[in-house]
């Protein structure tokens, strides 16, 4: 088998891997979403504690709670992307 061919099978098998669910990867992600909610949940109350007059409003904070999500989403699902190789890796093979 060419290294080529070695390459995209082991691309594929990293991809195939990590895709996969696995009760730890959910169990992971669970608590990343819990974490993530919570900061969310205090950094809200603080702003409305500070008597922020836009984080009264229902939208807004779901807004909010959107473009946080949004920045914070590849993060939270980490676990199931694939591994990148280092420049390292890729000189050796």
């Amino acid at each position: 088998m060419s290294k080529k061919n070695q390459q995209r099978k082991a691309e594929r098998r990293s991809v195939e891997d990590a895709r996969r669910i696995t009760v730890g990867k959910m169990v992971r992600l669970l608590l990343k979403s819990l974490g993530f909610a919570i900061l969310l949940t205090i950094v809200v109350m603080i702003l409305q504690a500070l008597h922020v007059p836009a984080i009264s409003n229902f939208w807004v904070q779901m807004g909010l709670v959107f473009v946080a999500y949004l920045i914070v989403y590849p993060v939270l699902m980490s676990e199931f992307r694939p591994r990148k190789r280092g420049r390292g890796a890729e000189e050796e093979a």
